[in-house]
């Protein structure tokens, strides 16, 4: 959940604050790759209830149980698929992929408050046209101009717009008791979006004398709207923030309400009846009348999705936006809003400080005090209970007395899908041996548009915690995501694995790619020397680099074409890097072979390459790499050279000097992962230009960082 400012000059509801709580800010960020988490991520949501998603994730998922009728599952072959979530996704994308962008009614943008007044020109202009066409009792020449200069009409909502001299010449021409009502409501609207309000709501009133149903409507809808404009104008600081409540003029919040409701009254299924309630919440945000707020937003989560007037999604986005940020959950009594709240409590570190809702952590009693507001959700409490063992007491086992397996049935809710998941997690951890089978058993019923990454990341989890990775690439594997493949690629496969996909032509391009880079990698960072010329000539001959091959999260798969046509720039001899591999595979301690060895990867920029960067250990690929052998390390290198009988003067003073180097230029171990007092590089660097003061390595160094 994020605290929200206002861009004055539109007065659109944005996210400003970097106080995010709950929500998320939604900024640029780095999936996390595990199921089930705790840690709160802006763009780690997944289409399962957990405390780490964004707490508008959480309650869409609640909100789409809850639809009347459950959209059909989207096949991967089928048009459309792309909207489904391949990995844990932002906000934006979680949303578009459950929710594609559509509006309720006519006016479903109101239901997420008045914003700018002048997007609602368009959808107004339309309903007047439609009106006055239908209508027999205005001239055709008085149709004609009206419905002009209704068209003309481009306000920008600064005082200033379009059309204005048009709208007064049809006012003056409408001759007809008709054509002056509808002449009327176009001085008002065009009074309405110049922001004099006095005028438009002279008008606006003056047709609930008319005859003409839409006008009378329509009028007495404007009445609340122009309240609610002469509210928020002064209900904004200079900055666009939410000004506090003893700052706003509670007066014209009363008289917005009170024009709101008296439409409502009149209309309480009238066209803009959804529009109006959504008007209403954001009077009463901007008012801080909470309880009022919280009352209305607990009835919409009531109703059917079909008599809310605003989508699930928007409704989502809503509530987060004005109202959890300010509950208590004393104060909460809906068990969708509880759940919400629940989960975020349940987060990783506990209690979200400056948070109403989370200023506390979750306790097992507050917990099952809630009950009573379960009443006819027990499957939903019991999801809360079973998430608070898991996540909270850490007791998997407590998980599945409170979760029955039902892992295979055709289709679940998001609800049932949770628990089942829930309950999957709770067998990997208390290491049940039928955990695979269970994630299995859940593949044929999960709705591929959202639910399928979901299994195909638990298993990727489990197999690659049993320390058998080869089992997610074997043909009949359900495990089809590509990011999950090249990531135990990546980081857990071994050498067979890697081979063996780095030949296999089924696979996909990149998929190959990724493996044989790896495969090479290893090969030469693990001592691996004697199978690397074999598995060298797999590389294509063709091949060109197509991607950084420090960039783990490109599109592509980093290219091999670097073991084939590497930087060889090297300021000490050195053989191509084939020669060396055969020396050191004959002669690993060749200390010529091996400083070359240290050249190549130098130049190659693969001291600190991603490969040996893994993951958080609860994440996919955090589990340590299968591949054989210790790493290599130039630093290691260097240091074993300065002290060896057998090196040359030369190879000792290059060695000094770029184990020096490996500091350079920020004090930093760009070689590999120790820490190296500057005490003992100092002692380096005198020893250079002591012992061996005539080489080039020592009159060129200055420092020692």
């Amino acid at each position: 959940m994020a605290r929200r400012g206002v861009w004055l000059f539109v007065l659109l509801f944005v996210v400003l604050s970097p106080m995010a709580a709950r929500a998320s800010s939604d900024s640029d960020c780095k999936p996390g790759w595990r199921v089930a988490g705790t840690e709160s991520n802006s763009c780690s949501n997944l289409a399962v209830l957990q405390p780490g998603n964004d707490t508008r994730a959480n309650l869409l998922l609640l909100l789409a149980d809850l639809e009347d009728k459950q959209p059909a599952p989207v096949r991967p072959d089928q048009e459309g698929a792309e909207k489904a979530l391949i990995e844990p996704s932002d906000w934006a994308t979680f949303r578009g992929a459950l929710y594609p962008p559509a509006s309720i009614g006519g006016n479903g943008p109101y239901a997420a408050g008045e914003g700018s007044r002048c997007r609602s020109n368009d959808a107004g202009a339309a309903d007047f046209v439609a009106t006055l066409k239908a209508e027999q009792g205005v001239t055709a020449g008085e149709r004609d101009e009206l419905i002009v200069a209704r068209q003309g009409l481009r306000p920008d909502c600064t005082g200033a717009g379009a059309g204005q001299e048009a709208v007064s010449a049809a006012a003056a021409h409408a001759r007809s008791p008709l054509a002056r009502d509808f002449a009327a409501y176009l001085s008002g609207a065009a009074a309405f979006y110049a922001g004099d309000f006095d005028t438009a709501a002279r008008h606006f009133a003056a047709l609930g004398g008319s005859a003409q149903p839409w006008l009378k409507e329509s009028g007495r809808y404007l009445l609340g709207r122009v309240e609610v404009n002469r509210l928020q104008a002064g209900a904004f600081d200079e900055y666009g923030n939410l000004r506090e409540v003893a700052q706003r003029d509670i007066g014209k919040a009363t008289e917005a309400e009170t024009a709101l409701q008296g439409y409502l009254t009149a209309y309480p299924n009238g066209r803009y009846a959804a529009s109006a309630r959504g008007l209403l919440r954001r009077v009463y945000w901007m008012s801080g009348a909470n309880a009022k707020l919280l009352a209305d937003y607990e009835r919409l989560l009531g109703q059917k999705a079909s008599e809310r007037g605003v989508s699930a999604a928007d409704l989502a986005e809503e509530l987060d936006t004005k109202l959890l940020p300010l509950l208590g959950t004393e104060q909460v009594r809906s068990p969708l809003l509880l759940a919400t709240l629940d989960l975020v409590r349940m987060r990783k570190g506990g209690a979200l400080g400056g948070e109403a809702c989370c200023s506390k952590a979750l306790t097992l009693d507050e917990l099952n005090g809630q009950r009573e507001f379960f009443a006819g959700k027990t499957e939903l409490f019991d999801f809360l209970l079973a998430s608070y063992q898991l996540h909270v007491a850490r007791q998997p086992r407590a998980v599945l007395g409170l979760i029955p397996d039902r892992a295979q049935q055709k289709s679940y809710t998001y609800l049932e899908f949770s628990r089942q998941v829930l309950r999957g997690v709770a067998l990997d951890a208390v290491k049940d041996r039928n955990a695979r089978g269970f994630w299995l058993d859940l593949v044929g019923g999960a709705n591929p548009t959202s639910q399928r990454v979901v299994i195909e990341l638990a298993l990727a989890l489990h197999d690659e915690r049993a320390g058998k990775p080869e089992r997610l690439f074997e043909p009949a594997s359900p495990v089809r995501n590509e990011t999950i493949r090249q990531t135990l690629l990546r980081y857990s496969a071994g050498p067979q694995l890697l081979r063996g996909q780095a030949k296999d032509t089924a696979a996909s391009p990149a998929e190959r790619a990724t493996a044989l880079y790896t495969l090479l990698y290893r090969d030469l960072t693990r001592g691996a020397y004697k199978a690397f010329p074999g598995d060298l000539a797999l590389v294509p001959t063709d091949a060109k680099p197509e991607a950084d091959p420090g960039d783990a999260e490109g599109d592509g798969a980093p290219s091999s074409d670097v073991f084939i046509k590497p930087e060889t720039a090297s300021d000490f001899p050195c053989p191509d890097l084939k020669s060396s591999i055969a020396t050191l595979s004959a002669t690993p301690r060749h200390i010529g072979a091996r400083l070359c060895l240290g050249e190549f990867i130098r130049l190659n920029g693969l001291d600190q390459a991603f490969l040996d960067t893994l993951p958080a250990k609860d994440e996919l690929g955090g589990n340590g790499v299968l591949f054989p052998g210790r790493k290599f390390s130039r630093l290691e290198v260097y240091r074993s050279v300065v002290g060896a009988a057998g090196a040359t003067a030369d190879q000792k003073a290059y060695a000094l000097y770029r184990a020096i180097w490996c500091f350079a230029p920020t004090s930093k171990n760009g070689c590999d992962d120790s820490v190296v007092p500057v005490a003992q590089r100092k002692a380096w660097f005198q020893k250079l230009k002591r012992d061996y003061a005539q080489s080039r390595w020592a009159q060129s160094l200055e420092y020692y960082w």
